[in-house]
């Protein structure tokens, strides 16, 4: 579930920042949700690499892949903006959500 709600400038508007592994969690949890024989005609659809996206649906990625996972966001209806955070003493990617529609998709399907 998203944790850090953050208002944006303008009082009427609400941004949700995610986190990458917040992220990634919500990508496998799709992934995983395609019957039998679908995510290989899916991924052919969308130009992805199918052995990439069985490895991140099954959690076997050696490295952070925040690109692949803001694409898949986007192919899921998320719209999200990346951006690179120092936490401590290495760098996260983190996302913002901004629309407010999409902001609600997101929470009413994290619960």
């Amino acid at each position: 579930m998203p944790n850090s709600r953050v208002p944006s400038q303008a009082a009427s508007t609400m941004s949700l920042v995610l986190s990458y592994e917040e992220c990634l969690q919500y990508v496998q949890n799709e992934l995983n949700s395609f019957m039998h024989g679908e995510l290989k005609p899916w991924t052919e659809r969308q130009q992805l690499n199918y052995s990439m996206i069985v490895n991140v649906k099954n959690g076997r990625v050696p490295r952070p892949i925040p690109k692949l996972v803001q694409k898949i966001m986007g192919l899921f209806g998320f719209h999200l903006q990346a951006r690179r955070v120092k936490q401590q003493d290495r760098f996260v990617a983190e996302y913002t959500l901004a629309d407010a529609e999409e902001i609600k998709a997101f929470v009413s399907q994290s619960n």
